[in-house]
């Protein structure tokens, strides 16, 4: 890694409220024994549509519950809207249930997660979701309020790279503003995390990838976060070089278990010092692209990476650098600018020429029409007000969605 000029080191970390992860083939016969330990017996499973109907993976993970599910909702809906969480919430009221496992990607599991936040508030109604969400005033004033009363536990297996299900944050679309809220509070955390390469051999490719290249994203932002620390630098660094080389293996052959437990480790590795950083405009603008546009959040990050590293480069020229260096650039005898510009060269390239991803805004359905709504909504996002390069008015979140575009 490049050198790092010697300063005094002062700052935090937050580490990931959860009691153990198990990873490898196999790894979901571990279910049975943490649903013990925490005296479940009503468990009920939260899941998409397409791993209840298409697949027999569900069973799989109710038979590994031991005769502790009471039951499964497959109901759920991208962007986690408020209804589809409602409508979990009053299925879990109806199986008095002490638990939840969610199983999938990041809809079933922000599903999972705001389900427990529904049970131990009480919230039943749309509105009532607004007394919990983060409230943000750009560009400082910030209020998170906090659970009345603690969650039942929740245990997740996660089939995609997202990485979500190590977060103690949820965000919820309110479909009628067309915004993401996010609720914050360590209580929300899953207790255990099972990582079974063998349960996402059915996600299909484009959504592996995708997801693949939002963990890619945690890494670049907490890499070059204003506040980025050495531990942080670590857990990304290494992460971002696993998940350049396994999604490349994934895409070669998607069958490869090897790989895939690579990448989901690295996904894990991504996402676990985001809570002791702050992030920017790539993740502040996706949110904002999912609860909009529909857009998966794994190809907001495709498409906004690269633009946003260009955005940014003035302002994290060594911490780019690193970038290119984890990625397997050559960059002795660069200077950080020109190793800063292959960075983003090398991002772009794996996510258009290797991976086969959606790299512009209109590749994914955005049109230049909804910059606006897009723009004023990520300025409420506290995200936003954190980029490197101080965002100081729409018209600059406009002028990189045109970028973008």
């Amino acid at each position: 890694m490049l050198s790092v000029p010697k300063q005094e080191l002062k700052g935090h970390f937050t580490m990931l409220p959860m009691d153990e992860v198990h990873f490898g083939t196999g790894s979901l016969s571990n279910l049975s024994a943490a649903l013990e330990r925490y005296g479940v017996r009503r468990a009920i499973v939260i899941t998409g549509h397409s791993l209840a109907e298409k697949t027999d993976l569900v069973d799989q993970v109710t038979a590994a519950c031991d005769n502790r599910c009471v039951g499964v909702f497959s109901d759920t809906s991208q962007h986690v809207p408020r209804a589809s969480v409602l409508a979990a919430a009053e299925f879990a009221r109806a199986k008095d249930a002490d638990a939840v496992i969610s199983f999938g990607g990041g809809t079933p599991n922000d599903t999972g997660k705001a389900v427990t936040m529904c049970l131990a508030e009480g919230i039943s109604e749309r509105a009532d979701f607004d007394k919990y969400s983060i409230k943000f005033e750009y560009p400082d004033k910030i209020e998170i309020p906090a659970l009345n009363h603690d969650p039942i536990p929740m245990f997740a297996i996660p089939t995609t790279l997202s990485a979500g299900e190590f977060t103690f944050f949820v965000g919820v679309t309110d479909e009628e503003r067309k915004v993401k809220d996010l609720f914050l509070d360590k209580r929300l955390t899953a207790k255990a995390v099972f990582l079974d390469p063998a349960l996402t051999l059915a996600t299909p490719e484009r959504l592996w990838l995708g997801t693949g290249m939002r963990a890619v994203d945690h890494c670049i932002e907490a890499l070059c976060s204003s506040t980025h620390q050495p531990f942080t630098d670590a857990l990304a660094y290494r992460s971002l070089a696993m998940l350049v080389r396994y999604l490349r293996e994934c895409k070669a052959d998607p069958n490869d278990l090897a790989a895939r437990s690579q990448c989901m480790v690295a996904a894990w590795l991504s996402v676990c010092g985001l809570a002791s950083v702050t992030l920017g405009l790539s993740h502040g603008i996706g949110h904002q692209l999912g609860a909009r546009c529909n857009v998966p959040h794994g190809e907001t990050s495709a498409v906004m990476m690269h633009n946003v590293m260009e955005f940014n480069r003035a302002e994290t020229l060594a911490q780019q650098a690193w970038v290119a260096e984890s990625m397997g650039v050559d960059i002795a005898g660069m200077s950080e600018e020109a190793a800063a510009v292959a960075a983003r060269d090398e991002v772009l390239k794996l996510v258009r020429d290797d991976l086969g991803l959606p790299w512009r805004l209109r590749d994914v359905g955005v049109a230049e029409e909804d910059f606006d709504g897009i723009a004023t909504d990520a300025l409420q996002d506290l995200i936003v007000a954190t980029n490197p390069r101080h965002v100081t008015s729409k018209d600059k979140v406009i002028g990189l969605l045109k970028t973008a575009w």
